[in-house]
């Protein structure tokens, strides 16, 4: 498959299958194979959720391969529906935040009033990310490519 197939460019990643149902496999990733400076523990974010999972990104995925627990898998998702994930999750909140402030700062408001209107500008712009999650558009372009052949990993 080309990366130009399904409309546009898509991120690859090959993942572990742990387990194999109906219609489904469930794969994990380590952290250390999807980000190249694993070693930043401490300013992580992602590094935090791994470690509350024991160190394993776990992900249940359609599959129509035949697979089985250890092979492993080439994930992708097209890298629009990232890039909208992202600015979701990390562009809209603080620009929410910020936008708020200097409203606020402009209106001439005490300290005390800023910071209880960024709570609820922040609860706003954390809603489209919200309703794409609901809707399953976040991890909803994720699929599984090809399995790798033995040895190729």
């Amino acid at each position: 498959m080309s990366r130009e197939d399904c409309g546009g460019p898509r991120l690859r990643q090959t993942l572990g299958v742990v387990a194999v149902g109906e219609g489904y496999a469930v794969l994990a990733a380590d952290r250390a194979s999807g980000c190249a400076a694993c070693s930043a523990r401490s300013g992580c974010g992602a590094g935090a959720l791994a470690e509350m999972t024991g160190g394993r990104q776990i992900l249940r995925l359609p599959n129509a391969l035949p697979l089985a627990p250890g092979d492993q898998v080439v994930v992708s998702m097209e890298s629009g529906a990232f890039l909208g994930a992202a600015l979701r999750a990390y562009l809209l909140p603080p620009l929410a935040l910020a936008a708020t402030a200097a409203v606020s700062a402009a209106a001439g408001l005490p300290d005390l009033a800023t910071a209880a209107l960024c709570l609820p500008a922040l609860g706003l712009a954390l809603l489209p990310l919200w309703a794409a999650e609901r809707r399953g558009r976040l991890g909803g372009s994720l699929r599984i490519e090809e399995r790798v052949a033995d040895g190729a990993a």
